[in-house]
């Protein structure tokens, strides 16, 4: 129900809420405007990973996040300067895993959204996302056995990899590697 009406509201857009309580079917008063998200679990050694991926092509971010939800200190913060850019879902207008949201990044920084490479945890919204939208995945995951059950040219396009230093080892050899392209954006 987020990722429908929340996630994708825009900061202009009053109607979000009230979509939101018809669809759940409660009344607005009953919405939880004190609502206080939990903060971003944040794996370790992350920024450092962000960094040095940054040293050799651009990296954004995209999270599902309200325009209520987003805190100043949370994404965006965390990896400058070592962002491209940060995109938040209400900003996109799309959340994931609508292929639309990647390939509104793609747009933004002129690319193809087959030459983006989306690195997430989860299977539903990272990778089913980013192979909707043409792009390829790195998903971090300790069971790796739902990706061996994707079609062949799928499968392809996904590398399901055990945790974050591995995702970034893969990332870092597959951008240096004499056979890989890289774009500017």
């Amino acid at each position: 129900m987020a990722q429908q009406h929340l996630h994708t509201a825009r900061s202009r857009d009053t109607t979000a809420v009230a979509r939101t309580c018809a669809a759940l079917r409660i009344p607005p008063d009953a919405f939880p405007h004190d609502h206080q998200p939990p903060e971003f679990c944040w794996w370790d050694g992350v920024v450092e990973a962000v960094a040095a991926l940054a040293r050799v092509v651009p990296v954004v971010t995209m999270s599902n996040v309200t325009r209520w939800d987003e805190r100043p200190g949370d994404v965006a913060a965390r990896f400058a300067p070592h962002l491209a850019a940060h995109y938040p879902s209400w900003r996109l207008g799309f959340a994931k895993p609508d292929p639309r949201a990647l390939r509104a990044v793609a747009a933004q920084h002129r690319l193809p959204a087959g030459q983006l490479v989306h690195v997430g945890d989860a299977f539903d919204y990272d990778v089913r996302g980013a192979l909707a939208a043409g792009a390829r995945a790195v998903w971090i995951t300790p069971d790796p056995a739902p990706a061996a059950r994707l079609p062949a040219a799928c499968r392809r396009r996904v590398m399901a990899v055990a945790d974050l230093r591995a995702a970034i080892d893969f990332l870092l050899t597959a951008t240096t590697s004499p056979r890989a392209t890289r774009s500017r954006t």
